[in-house]
C-alpha cells in the first residue's frame, strides 16, 4: 500500500472517529453554538469547460455572504445571525448555529474570474467558473545532428557562407 493510500486511510478512520465521537456527545461536535466557526459543506464539480462549486448555506441571506474568487481558490466568508430569540418554556436543547465562517476552497484548475456567475436557491449557493484555457507554450524544434557535429548541409552552408565573405572583402 501507498504511503497515499496510507494516509488517506488513516484521515479517514480518524474521520470516523469525529463523527461517532460528536453523534454521542454534541456538546463535544467542532461546531457549536457558542462561536466556534461552522463550516459550510461543499460539492465542487468539474465539467469540460467550467467548475461549479456548490455549498450549502441554509438560513444564511444573501446579504450576509462574501464571495471572493481567485485564479486558484474561492473565499467564502459571512455571518449567520440569530434575527429572534426563544423565550417559551420548555426550551432544553438548541443545536442552531450562529456566528461566523470563513472557508478557502483550493481549485484544480485556474479559472476566468471576471466571468463567474452566482445562484442562491434555498439556501443553496451555486457557482459556476468557466475554466481559463491553458497557455500553449512555445515551442521550438531543435535538429541535432549525430556526435553534435554539423550536418552536411549546415558545413557546406558555412563553407560557402566564408568563402563569399571572403571574396566580398578582397
Amino acid at each position: 500500500m501507498s504511503l497515499i493510500a496510507q494516509f488517506n486511510n488513516l484521515r479517514q478512520q480518524i474521520d470516523r472517529l469525529f463523527e461517532d465521537l460528536t453523534r454521542e456527545q454534541p456538546q463535544l461536535a467542532l461546531c457549536s453554538s457558542n462561536g466556534t466557526p461552522w463550516m459550510p459543506a461543499i460539492e465542487l464539480q468539474e465539467t469540460e469547460t467550467a467548475l461549479v462549486l456548490k455549498a450549502q448555506l441554509p438560513g444564511i441571506e444573501p446579504g450576509e455572504l462574501d464571495i471572493q474568487v481567485s485564479e486558484n481558490a474561492v473565499f467564502l466568508s459571512g455571518e449567520h445571525q440569530e434575527h429572534h430569540k426563544t423565550s417559551a418554556k420548555g426550551l432544553f436543547r438548541s443545536e442552531f448555529h450562529y456566528g461566523q465562517f470563513k472557508r478557502v476552497i483550493p481549485l484544480p484548475t485556474s479559472i476566468h474570474r471576471e466571468q463567474v456567475t452566482a445562484a442562491m436557491v434555498a439556501g443553496l449557493l451555486t457557482l459556476t467558473m468557466p475554466k481559463a484555457t491553458p497557455a500553449l507554450p512555445n515551442l521550438v524544434k531543435v535538429s541535432l545532428s549525430p556526435e553534435g557535429l554539423p550536418s552536411q548541409s549546415a558545413r557546406q552552408s558555412v563553407v560557402e557562407t566564408t568563402a563569399n565573405d571572403a571574396k566580398s572583402a578582397l
